[in-house]
């Protein structure tokens, strides 16, 4: 018994230096403008981060290098306050992930495969703990799953379309885009290319309207004519519809 907690305390703390590598090389990258991760669920992630995705890397970064300086192998015998210490952080990475996870899942609808890529990693890390003796670890996995609950049971109904009116105004085209979506950007150019007129909304600050609607892809172009209302989703529909204009 002895020997497979030894096993699992040392797996943890490889596991510990691993996640510190990946987060370190992936500020290392933001901060050249690149990602480990490219799918567009991982820029709609981290465009709605208030300070900047490099906040929340460099939060987990620092929780996986305390979890790896605290787990280190020595030849002393492990200190039962290092131990609590060590507990106390799983628990609250382990619950963290719930809150991003439950954001994406029931949120955005995108999911940003680096944030869960962590967030294995940190369940793993909770696996390993629990292995080698420290059972209190699964509060951190009920907290997980408890705020993934809430998450979907909590999160406010959308009104729909009521308050449509409130975002397109007297405006012939309004376009729903974000600063993280490449095609958002390609009908900006094709507007200013034809000279069209066009309103531009944040999709992100509006997201439960676009929600309301059942619409969970950008760009969405609204259009608002005597003659004719309409609402197209996606690059392709849209850019048809501006070259008819042109």
């Amino acid at each position: 018994m002895d020997r497979q907690r030894e096993i699992a305390r040392t797996s943890f703390f490889m596991l510990s230096i691993t996640g510190t590598l990946v987060i370190l090389i992936e500020v290392a990258m933001n901060l050249s403008r690149t990602s480990l991760c490219i799918s567009e669920g991982c820029k709609t992630v981290a465009s709605q981060v208030r300070y900047g995705n490099i906040t929340i890397l460099l939060l987990g970064a620092a929780a996986f290098l305390l979890l790896s300086i605290l787990s280190r192998p020595s030849s002393s015998k492990h200190g039962r306050r290092r131990d609590q210490i060590i507990s106390m952080v799983v628990c609250a990475a382990i619950a963290s992930e719930g809150f991003l996870v439950g954001y994406q899942a029931f949120r955005v609808h995108a999911p940003c495969w680096f944030c869960l890529a962590v967030c294995a990693l940190f369940a793993l890390m909770g696996i390993l703990w629990i292995l080698s003796g420290h059972w209190e670890v699964t509060t951190g996995f009920a907290g997980f799953f408890t705020i993934l609950a809430l998450f979907y049971l909590i999160l406010p109904v959308p009104t729909g379309g009521e308050s449509l009116a409130d975002y397109i105004g007297q405006n012939r085209l309004t376009l729903f885009y974000s600063n993280a979506c490449k095609s958002c950007e390609e009908i900006e150019t094709l507007c200013k290319e034809g000279n069209i007129v066009i309103n531009k909304v944040d999709a992100d600050e509006h997201f439960d309207l676009l929600e309301g609607m059942d619409i969970y892809e950008i760009p969405v172009l609204f259009i608002n004519g005597n003659e004719e209302k309409r609402v197209l989703i996606g690059k392709k529909k849209i850019a048809a519809y501006l070259s008819e204009m042109e």
